[in-house]
């Protein structure tokens, strides 16, 4: 796989830190992906390491993502976020599935005019089988390569957070770093900060290799066991409260594990 793609991948971390009612914050190692989605098919062709919609050491399915249909992942986000001039992209930032298998909180979905973010769609998966994804357009711009949105929460997440507050959303997008934050508020405090950041590498099969392949934990490969881990100490440990899942109700919520068709397979 040569290095003329407009895709990459990152090498950097992700974050928590919660603020309220108890602090508890914590950071791990990460590497994430941002692809061209125009790109997939050439990648998929040039590359024996990642396979689009097909098996593989790192795989994208268009199936993992959105409705988790066999809808292409760009036709969902085209729908979800027209596009307003013929030559944007999308990029999405996620973690591909490795030797089969992914579990990512969150993906992003940016739609880019040249260096400009002109939209980006949110895509939040909880360990309780839902889906939502937050459409962000209006974006505030604070400088050349940072947005922001905000948006209300519409969607269960954290048992240990109620489903009151606001997000606010930072996006920035520099050629040779990518850092994308949800902090969430509540009556104008921030209680919670997450973020995802990372330095970009040329998407080269020695790449893959060297920060993914030999560094599983440190991918959505792991997810799953700290996910559990913070949530063990934040009920145990912080003795925080928890708060039951509510039926979603929001037509932002693409899946709702009690009327998914059973035949869709959703990670």
């Amino acid at each position: 796989m040569s290095n003329q793609f407009r895709s990459y991948l990152c090498r950097g971390d992700v974050a928590h830190q919660r603020l309220h009612p108890r602090q508890h914050t914590f950071t791990y190692p990460m590497t994430f992906f941002v692809f061209d989605l125009d790109e997939l098919t050439h990648l998929h062709e040039r590359s024996q390491l990642f396979h689009y919609n097909a098996s593989g050491p790192l795989s994208l399915k268009d199936g993992d993502y959105l409705h988790g249909k066999n809808q292409s992942i760009r036709e969902g986000i085209d729908q979800l976020l027209p596009g307003q001039n013929s030559g944007e992209r999308v990029l999405t930032v996620t973690s591909p599935r490795y030797f089969g298998y992914a579990f990512n909180p969150v993906n992003f979905h940016l739609r880019m005019d040249r260096d400009s973010l002109r939209g980006a769609v949110a895509e939040v998966n909880n360990t309780f089988g839902d889906r939502h994804v937050y459409p962000l357009q209006n974006l505030e711009q604070l400088d050349s390569h940072t947005w922001q949105a905000r948006s209300k929460k519409q969607f269960h997440v954290s048992p240990f957070n109620n489903m009151s507050g606001e997000y606010l959303f930072t996006f920035r997008v520099q050629p040779e770093h990518i850092h994308l934050g949800v902090d969430l508020y509540r009556e104008g405090t921030c209680v919670m900060k997450t973020w995802l950041s990372g330095d970009t590498r040329p998407l080269t099969s020695a790449n893959i290799w060297k920060y993914a392949l030999l560094r599983p934990f440190d991918t959505a490969f792991n997810s799953m066991p700290r996910i559990l881990w913070q949530a063990l100490q934040l009920k145990f440990q912080k003795q925080l409260p928890v708060h039951p899942r509510p039926a979603p109700g929001s037509p932002n919520t693409l899946i709702d594990r009690d009327q998914t068709d059973p035949t869709v397979h959703v990670l």
